[in-house]
């Protein structure tokens, strides 16, 4: 196989009268032929805030024995490119892939526009076969139990999975008061579907917004005898979400403003059996906007509709109760206090619940040893559980949070 391997890690810097943009290129392993990532790097060294925009693409001419090509770069799928504003001292980075050209070996060089460029080295090993054969004393059947065999130097690496497929998703907390039921907490994820390093998604950069993601919501009442459950939501989710949209006024990009769009099938049950069995099936939009830079105060506004798909038979009258709409606000500091209100009303514009949410992150001083968030709740209304969805209560709890 003809593999391209950078020897060379390192810092390559070009500085203007704002601004420091640097090209860091990792060390990676690169099939010929295929995708080479750098990171591109802006620093703000003035002491004032900067604009900045990311470029769509970026002109590269690589440089090797067999001659000279000259390639685009574009952004790696789903990394933003919309306008920002970097306050004094920050910095922004936005990853880029380059695809090299078939079957090139030896010394190459890549030049990165006015950039300094970036030197590769190019390995030669054994190339592949078309038809793939069983390594030498392994059966067909073990081959399939063991799957394929790692290049040598190469290891699978957990961590890097996680970080590419899986992220936070609903709020994650776990919060108690004095009523029954006296805790709640929940948990909450979603995974991408499609590995960005493959073809599928260079080929077409859209298909990693399919993501599934699973939520789960339970009610405690360790007051009660036996300390049971009152009841868990299982929510489990096929979306696909349009992340860091550009948006422009008169025809320029703001760096105040970001809008993110998604839309899914949404499935929700609590796993009882007989009369306490509930369950309902959505189909959804959720918009989101934000106000506000990253780096300041922040208003989020993320309204959701939905309608109600197949049989509600465990439940008829849900919808008088949760509605087909919901919104919520979110003011704060990315790193620091946020407060929050949920928003939700039946049918007719009665029976509505509110959910109103305070997290203060302890990684500041002087507890900054805890990576989590304090969090102070208040229900009150409607529909805080799946079970209880026509019942109205009035609930304060108080914890922890690790997403928000």
């Amino acid at each position: 196989m003809l593999g391209i391997l950078l020897f060379v890690t390192g810092l390559y810097a070009v500085r203007g009268d704002d601004l420091t943009v640097v090209v860091s290129a990792p060390t990676n392993a690169v099939v010929s032929g295929g995708h080479f990532r750098f990171c591109v790097n802006v620093l703000n060294a003035a002491a004032q805030p900067v604009a900045w925009k990311f470029p769509l693409e970026i002109p590269c001419r690589v440089q090797a024995q067999e001659g000279s090509a000259d390639i685009w770069a574009h952004p790696d799928a789903g990394d933003a490119t919309n306008a920002i504003r970097l306050a004094s001292g920050t910095f922004a980075r936005r990853e880029y892939i380059l695809k090299l050209p078939d079957a090139w070996v030896g010394e190459m060089m890549v030049k990165f526009g006015d950039l300094t460029p970036v030197q590769l080295a190019v390995n030669v090993e054994n190339p592949p076969t078309t038809v793939l054969a069983a390594p030498a004393g392994q059966s067909w059947p073990m081959r399939m139990l063991k799957g394929s065999p790692l290049e040598a130097g190469e290891k699978m690496d957990p961590q890097t999975f996680f970080k590419q497929h899986i992220f936070g998703y609903e709020p994650m907390y776990f919060i108690a008061g004095t009523r029954s039921p006296n805790a709640k907490f929940q948990i909450s994820f979603k995974y991408r579907v499609f590995n960005e390093e493959g073809e599928p998604a260079h080929s077409a950069p859209w298909l990693t917004g399919f993501h599934v993601a699973y939520t789960q919501m339970s009610l405690w009442d360790w007051n009660g005898a036996s300390a049971p459950f009152y009841d868990t939501s299982y929510m489990p989710e096929l979306l696909y979400s349009w992340d860091h949209l550009e948006c422009s006024v008169g025809g320029n990009l703001t760096n105040w403003f970001r809008f993110d769009f998604e839309g899914g099938l949404h499935h929700e049950s609590n796993g009882k059996a007989g009369a306490d069995s509930r369950s309902m099936n959505l189909a959804y939009l959720r918009p989101t906007c934000v106000f506000g830079a990253d780096d300041g105060l922040q208003l989020k506004l993320i309204p959701r509709v939905w309608t109600y798909l197949g049989d509600l038979s465990d439940n008829p009258d849900i919808a008088e109760y949760r509605g087909y709409v919901d919104l919520r606000a979110v003011a704060g500091w990315q790193r620091g206090l946020q407060v929050s209100a949920l928003a939700r009303m039946g049918r007719q514009g009665d029976h509505a619940g509110y959910q109103f949410d305070v997290t203060w992150p302890l990684m500041q001083p002087p507890l900054r040893s805890f990576s989590v968030y304090l969090q102070l709740q208040y229900f009150t209304g409607y529909g805080e559980s799946l079970l209880g969805y026509n019942r109205k209560s009035d609930e304060f709890r108080a914890g922890f949070s690790i997403y928000r």
